[in-house]
């Protein structure tokens, strides 16, 4: 009874650990709404421009990071994410594609307001 709770204990641990990447992009996901709303950033000025927009850097994001790939400059062992792939990339690529440059304008705007009134 005791090994099965620890093998039971150890299997979520593994499952914990495979969906890290994942939980940190979710983090600055959630951070990244906050401040948005609360210093009522706007990065965009209209629904068609967001959409052109972040299309273009998804797109460079993910042709540079599948080339990257290809070429063995990095790769994504399975064992180190949920194990959903779509091309060469995992899920949680793309999503990091998406999140961080999000992050990083909101928080610059953050501090442009902050520093600039």
């Amino acid at each position: 009874s005791a090994m099965v709770s620890k093998m039971g204990r150890k299997s979520f641990q593994f499952k914990i650990f495979l969906m890290e990447y994942l939980m940190i992009l979710l983090v600055f996901l959630f951070v990244t709404i906050f401040l948005e709303w609360k210093y009522k950033i706007h990065l965009y000025h209209s629904l068609r421009e967001r959409v052109i927009i972040v299309g273009i850097f998804f797109i460079i994001g993910v042709i540079w990071d599948n080339v990257a790939i290809y070429r063995g400059h990095w790769l994504f062992p399975e064992s180190n994410n949920l194990g959903i792939y779509l091309g060469l990339m995992p899920l949680e690529e793309y999503l990091f594609i998406l999140v961080i440059p999000y992050w990083i304008l909101t928080v610059y705007k953050v501090l442009e307001k902050k520093f600039h009134g």
